[in-house]
């Protein structure tokens, strides 16, 4: 069949990528756009090159085959895609594949690509697909180029616009809006906007967007039914078994969160978060050969990706140690401080292979690797995330080292003062220890001049020394640099300065970073939308 001269014309200003490791098939696929009327057409033999190229150029269309041989195969390259935002909303990622098969359809369908093509590939076949989806993505570059900046409060006005002009017809823009609402703190407007849309049909990501919002609110309860019902009917809806996992962990459901990914990785078994969460999940529930088989899965889907983490690793390790597996958790450790870097990943690492020798009995590795971690940590490199910490620290206490023990305990109550649980397990150690009151001195100062200090930040600035608050603030940062409450309060300051004196760049880089490593550790999303809100506002 011809390609008509319209068609011709559409392709014409299109850039492609065409991701394939054979090199006929890229060849076929080449002349099949260019017959369409593409002139731009690049070609990538492997996920790595795919990556490289995407990364250098910002393209319209691309067609990535799914299995590519040795390396990432086509779903991970989606997946890092967008996790790197090298492609966004007005991109169109079609997937090749000589049959759709239930992981590859699964595992893809949850990075969503936008079509699946099956082999043999016409021109016919092009045109009709490809131009389809030109169309319904045309407007969208505007939108996603706000998303990318982080202007949530234009991009839901670019959305808003795109909705009247359609009518109100277009569910990927209806729920892309919902998104933003909840991004920029507008959590009112958000409920109002999925409730409406379940109001005209029970749509599953409306259901499990109202979940989001009351699992952010607290009321896990809510969430839970919501999840749970969205699953009777939407069985392969793979976001919300995540979401209700969590759910579930928030209830300390540890076996019935287990239960849900089980159900989760069987449709989708090629995702590297999932099985880690299962993982992390099944060490939880005793169930050591689940969490070995699980963190087995993500080492193995990590180990050609750019995104990979130590936690599969040090999850394996973990598994191995419980198993008494000596020799396979150090082989483990090992090959994690070969394949991640970062000197973060070296003290996981250490502080892992250290539970190794208490578990096996090795009195000289509990010694050395005690005394590096010591140093490592007095040096204030220490990295690492709040529950290992305190793991660590009970460990260091126990032979001899109550000074270091301590210092870590004192930074994770620093920088999660209002964390209940956490304050519990440091109470307990020091309990065990034999130093119950003298414990609950350290435990009580250090929140008290925490919170001390972030009041008098705060303090200043109602008093109209908007400068000296900041300044406490941000010399406070340098001891609590993951403290979401001093980061949001922070920003918020550099925020109100601005409004009242005007725009400073640098002010707002910081606010902006602020905000965004509160995003990480802070339960209270809203709160960071909103200043995000208006920092946006501040800057337009």
């Amino acid at each position: 069949m011809a390609v008509d001269l319209q068609a011709r014309a559409d392709f014409a200003p299109k850039r492609f990528l065409v991701i394939d490791d054979f090199d006929g098939m890229r060849k076929i696929l080449q002349e099949l756009l260019r017959r369409c009327g593409a002139r731009q057409v690049d070609t990538a033999a492997n996920g790595n090159d795919a990556i490289v190229s995407l990364t250098r150029n910002k393209y319209d269309i691309v067609l990535c085959d799914y299995n590519l041989g040795r390396g990432k195969n086509g779903q991970q390259v989606l997946e890092e895609a967008r996790q790197k935002n090298l492609i966004g909303a007005a991109t169109i990622w079609a997937m090749i594949t000589a049959e759709k098969t239930t992981d590859m359809v699964m595992g893809a369908a949850e990075h969503q690509p936008d079509d699946y093509l099956i082999k043999p590939l016409t021109e016919a076949m092009l045109v009709s697909r490809l131009s389809r989806l030109a169309v319904r993505k045309s407007a969208l570059g505007a939108i996603e180029s706000a998303v990318r900046s982080k202007s949530y409060l234009k991009a839901i006005e670019l959305c808003d616009k795109r909705l009247k002009e359609e009518g109100g017809n277009d569910p990927y823009v209806v729920r892309l809006r919902c998104d933003l609402l909840m991004q920029s703190g507008n959590h009112k407007e958000a409920r109002a906007s999925f409730e409406k849309q379940l109001t005209v049909r029970e749509t599953p990501w409306a259901m499990v967007g109202l979940a989001k919002l009351f699992f952010a609110e607290g009321d896990y309860e809510q969430a839970r039914t919501l999840l749970e019902r969205t699953l009777e009917d939407n069985r392969a809806y793979l976001e919300g078994y995540d979401l209700l996992a969590r759910t579930l962990i928030q209830q300390g459901q540890w076996e019935s969160a287990q239960t849900v990914l089980v159900r989760a990785t069987t449709l989708s078994p090629n995702s590297t978060n999932r099985q880690q969460a299962l993982g992390e999940t099944s060490i939880q529930c005793k169930d050591l050969d689940m969490a070995e088989q699980a963190y087995r899965k993500a080492v193995t889907l990590g180990a050609n990706s750019d995104l990979k983490t130590a936690s599969p690793y040090l999850g394996l390790a973990k598994v191995h140690t419980e198993k008494g597996n000596t020799r396979e958790a150090l082989a483990m450790l090992g090959r994690l401080t070969k394949e991640v870097a970062g000197d973060g990943v070296k003290i996981q690492a250490k502080a892992a292979e250290l539970r190794v020798h208490q578990k096996s009995g090795d009195a000289d590795g509990i010694q050395a690797c005690a005394q590096e971690l010591a140093a490592q940590i007095g040096k204030g490199t220490d990295v690492l995330p709040a529950a290992e910490k305190l793991e660590l620290a009970e460990t260091l206490i126990k032979l001899g080292n109550k000074e270091v023990g301590s210092q870590l305990i004192q930074s994770v109550v620093r920088n999660h003062h209002e964390d209940g649980s956490l304050m519990s397990h440091a109470q307990a150690i020091f309990d065990q220890a034999e130093m119950a009151e003298e414990g609950a001195t350290i435990l009580e100062s250090t929140r008290k001049r925490a919170v001390d200090t972030m009041d008098k930040g705060v303090r200043l600035a109602a008093q109209g020394d908007l400068a000296a608050g900041i300044e406490v603030l941000r010399d406070a940062r340098a001891l609590m640099p993951s403290n979401p409450r001093l980061l949001l309060n922070l920003a918020y300051l550099l925020i109100t300065q601005m409004e009242k004196a005007g725009w400073h760049h640098a002010n707002a880089g910081e606010a902006r970073n602020c905000i965004e490593t509160a995003r990480k550790h802070s339960t209270d999303q809203q709160r960071c939308g909103q200043l995000q809100a208006r920092l946006e506002k501040l800057g337009a």
